[in-house]
């Protein structure tokens, strides 16, 4: 009887061992969301433009004066905390525009914010996605970022602010709400959007909360069937042990 019974001993222990392996491939997961809030200054006449045409659209769009379907804007925009453009500033935002759109309202916007204040100081938030200025409100995607917020995924909700329909310059009231992918630390001592607090100099007005998600264990159709023949072979155990007495 010793060898079925060492069998029986052996294979309990390895089923008890898969399903503890099992379930500690099953981890909490947390990630740092911040909210940043700021205002874009897109320049584009004067002799010192943010906004520079690169491309010029062959289909002039209604509504847009010179432009074309296609055509595109490097831009280098500043970014501050208050609609003046002599507030303290936060960052750039860096990338390009170009009409995507025949209703010439639609933009499609590439565009890296630069943060420069703070402990967020070199740190980028990438956005990239469709701007139709027509809507009170655009949301545009994070689709990534470094620094502070390496592997960032969230969104950029943007109003304008105002607009100067002769010469095309416009101040953009911008929200972002970014998610770290890495579970980066942000700075909890950063005052919240709105709450009346003055951010560091150069530094951005945000706010940060810890999102958490529990853990469980899914049964799935396996584990269901790893823990059936575990007990059955615990009641083989036992009748072993009981018949070698």
């Amino acid at each position: 009887m010793a060898l079925p019974f060492l069998h029986l001993l052996l294979l309990s222990l390895a089923s008890i061992m898969l399903i503890r392996t099992s379930a500690d491939t099953t981890t909490d997961s947390s990630s740092n969301t911040t909210h940043l809030h700021f205002y874009l200054h897109d320049t584009v006449s004067g002799s010192n433009p943010t906004a520079v045409q690169v491309t010029t659209g062959p289909t002039k769009l209604k509504g847009t004066g010179a432009y074309g379907f296609g055509s595109m804007f490097m831009i280098d925009d500043p970014l501050t905390e208050d609609p003046n453009l002599t507030s303290n500033a936060v960052g750039r935002a860096q990338g390009f525009y170009a009409y995507s759109g025949l209703s010439g309202t639609e933009l499609m916007l590439s565009a890296n914010i630069v943060l420069t204040g703070g402990d967020y100081n070199g740190s980028t938030i990438t956005v990239f996605g469709r701007d139709n200025f027509a809507d009170s409100v655009r949301e545009l995607p994070v689709i990534g970022g470094s620094g502070k917020f390496r592997m960032a995924r969230g969104y950029m909700l943007i109003k304008t602010h105002s607009a100067n329909t002769a010469t095309a310059d416009a101040v953009l009231d911008v929200d972002l709400y970014v998610s770290n992918g890495d579970g980066g630390v942000i700075d909890e001592s950063v005052p919240s959007s709105g709450g009346g607090g003055a951010a560091p100099t150069g530094g951005v007005t945000s706010k940060t909360t810890g999102v958490s998600s529990s853990s469980s264990i899914l049964l799935c159709p396996n584990y269901v069937a790893i823990l059936v023949m575990s007990c059955f072979l615990a009641k083989q155990l036992i009748f072993s042990i009981y018949m070698s007495v």
